[in-house]
């Protein structure tokens, strides 16, 4: 029985019925989650998704393990999204694989088609270990690499170095991160061997 005022996940038997395309174990979604064309959509095991995210995205999302989705999060456009294991998106981040030139003179937004358009679509990749802050903002053609992060309120649309940290608006590499959670990765693995 769920505990508070709008505190239900989803239950596997209708997580089940709505045909992804893959759905893995300990997968909780919230039940005010929008989700978008489930049948494009892969679940690894243990995902979160948390209240009010929109999930509408024509070239469909791949969750590697252990991956959560803070709420009020936006993963939406016609290309691609890929998160592998260990990643974090924070509270209010908008992923969006496709975005439009406002000053080219061109027509915008998706109920104008194509010819009368400057929309930009480009796939979005979140390396093993990578984090996006609150409020961030992700573009087109940015990615995560291994252990990148990327710090709230910031906006990126370019690829990332390994295991660095970036800020800003546009965002610019700020520090290298350390790297020692990689050890608790073996003992958190080895540890759910245990319980198989």
């Amino acid at each position: 029985m769920p505990s508070g005022l709008n505190s239900a996940f989803l239950s596997r038997e209708i997580l089940e019925s709505l045909g992804f395309a893959k759905l893995g174990e300990d997968v909780l979604i919230h039940s005010t989650v929008v989700i978008v064309d489930c049948g494009k959509i892969s679940f690894g095991s243990r995902i979160r998704i948390d209240p009010y995210v929109i999930i509408s995205t024509q070239g469909g999302v791949e969750f590697g393990n252990n991956i959560h989705i803070g709420g009020h999060c936006v993963l939406a456009g016609r290309a691609a999204i890929r998160f592998d294991s260990f990643v974090t998106i924070s509270h209010s981040v908008g992923v969006y694989t496709s975005d439009e030139d406002y000053s080219s003179g061109m027509l915008t937004n998706p109920t104008v088609p194509d010819g009368f358009r400057t929309a930009r679509t480009a796939p979005i990749s979140f390396g093993r270990h990578s984090a996006a802050g609150a409020g961030s903002v992700i573009l087109p053609d940015a990615s995560f690499a291994e252990g990148s992060i990327l710090g709230a309120l910031s906006m990126i649309k370019q690829p990332m170095e390994p295991w660095s940290i970036y800020a800003g608006i546009p965002a610019r590499r700020m520090r290298e991160r350390r790297r020692d959670l990689l050890e608790r990765e073996q003992e958190y693995l080895t540890s759910l061997k245990g319980l198989g």
